[in-house]
């Protein structure tokens, strides 16, 4: 078999509108937004100075269906550089740019194969003679449901590499819409030696070797869930067709979160120096990319009151928040939450023979189940803009509130 070498990328989303973030802070949001463009030039230059073969994109280029030309004409230009450089690009469209979406009359470059709505072989060359063979097929509107992995079929020349290149939903991950659903099983059932996912942003290998079956993930985090390095897969395939396989990153803003607790803090000040050092952390990790952090501070402890009194709380995030972002590279605390407890044995108090106690106790028997009817009576009315609350939210607010039972009712006790 013919060594070769190329790269798997899938969701670009160029042209994220980050329209949250522009709203309460438009100069972070503008940096990230324009970091969906150089997420997709770094991914054009690791291309070219990889010298790999070809490139193949797994739906998502844009991030809406009625994408930008300002992204077309990015998206174009980035294709051009590589045909110029004699690399070939196979890309398919996924659910946020169906193919039924408006496009502006943009021409793409020779050696760019953009697939149709129904599955069809390409061949990748290198100085005329054929390398692999890609097959692919893209989302015709933005919900397909059908199990498109039964459409693809088993390679025409079995001595060539041969990749299914699809974007959809293996094994129903319930972080993401359902579309296209398939099974490694399925995908197994093909007779391909690699399968070129896209639609799941966290990076995952299904399965190692013929055939693979791998998701990259996205090229540059688009929100709080989605933290640490993003980029694209560098696959080399040897002479035996053995396939090697190396995370590259691309991302250019950088998501993260993580939790601090006040347990054995005595003052503001130590949370605020512990906040601070793994912000640091954070930035000397990130590599000299900017960070958008999302933090947790919880625990027990006497900081708990401290932090609960004259907005002591929101000062210190904002003192935070302000010495963070003018260091360079900036790192921006998009949300700070408090989610401390005082200084009290809830559990030792439940058994208790008083008001408190049996007020805790009551708390123990409420069932989230019971208020599913009611919350979905209140919002359904709120549907387009109000997600309805789940289980685990339901089960957060009565936590919640038997903590703020037993701090104000142990307070007057």
């Amino acid at each position: 078999m013919e060594q070769l070498k190329f790269v798997h990328a899938s969701d670009l989303h160029i042209d994220s509108p980050f329209t949250g973030l522009m709203k309460t802070d438009p100069q972070v949001g503008k940096e990230l937004q324009e970091a969906t463009y150089e997420a997709f030039n770094k991914l054009i230059k690791l291309c070219k100075d990889e010298r790999v073969d070809f490139l193949v994109v797994a739906g998502d280029v844009y991030d809406g269906a009625d994408r930008s030309p300002r992204a077309q004409i990015r998206f174009r230009d980035g294709l051009r550089e590589l045909a110029e450089a004699g690399i070939q690009s196979f890309v398919v469209h996924g659910n946020h740019d169906p193919l039924n979406g408006r496009f502006s009359s943009i021409t793409l470059p020779e050696k760019a194969h953009i697939f149709g709505d129904s599955v069809s072989w390409k061949t990748a060359f290198r100085d005329g003679h054929a390398i692999a063979q890609i097959q692919g097929i893209s989302y015709w509107q933005r919900e397909v449901t059908d199990n498109l992995a039964l459409q693809f079929t088993s390679p025409p020349d079995p001595d060539l590499f041969s990749i299914g290149l699809l974007h959809c939903n293996v094994g129903s991950i319930s972080s993401h819409d359902n579309y296209a659903p398939c099974t490694v099983e399925d995908l197994n059932k093909v007779d391909l030696d690699y399968w070129a996912l896209g639609h799941i942003h966290t990076r995952q290998t299904l399965r190692e070797e013929k055939p693979s079956i791998v998701y990259p993930g996205n090229t540059q985090g688009r929100n709080p869930r989605e933290t640490g390095a993003r980029g694209c897969i560098l696959v080399t395939v040897d002479s035996n067709g053995l396939v090697h396989k190396e995370f590259r990153e691309l991302d250019v803003v950088r998501w993260e979160s993580i939790e601090i607790s006040i347990d054995n803090m005595n003052g503001v000040d130590d949370l605020h120096d512990e906040i601070s050092t793994q912000l640091d952390r954070l930035r000397t990790e990130a590599v000299g990319r900017p960070v958008v952090c999302r933090i947790a501070v919880t625990g027990r402890g006497v900081l708990h009151d401290d932090l609960s009194v004259n907005n002591a709380f929101d000062n210190l995030s904002d003192d935070l928040r302000e010495r963070q972002f003018n260091e360079t590279p900036w790192v921006w605390i998009e949300r700070i939450t408090n989610l401390t407890r005082p200084d009290l044995d809830i559990e030792s108090r439940a058994v208790q023979d008083d008001f408190l106690g049996s007020v805790l106790r009551q708390a123990e028997l409420v069932n989230p189940d019971e208020f599913t009817d009611l919350l979905a009576e209140v919002f359904s009315d709120k549907q387009s803009t109000l997600r309805l609350p789940e289980k685990n939210d339901i089960q957060a607010w009565i936590e919640e509130a038997k903590w703020l039972l037993a701090e104000r009712l142990e307070t007057k006790e």
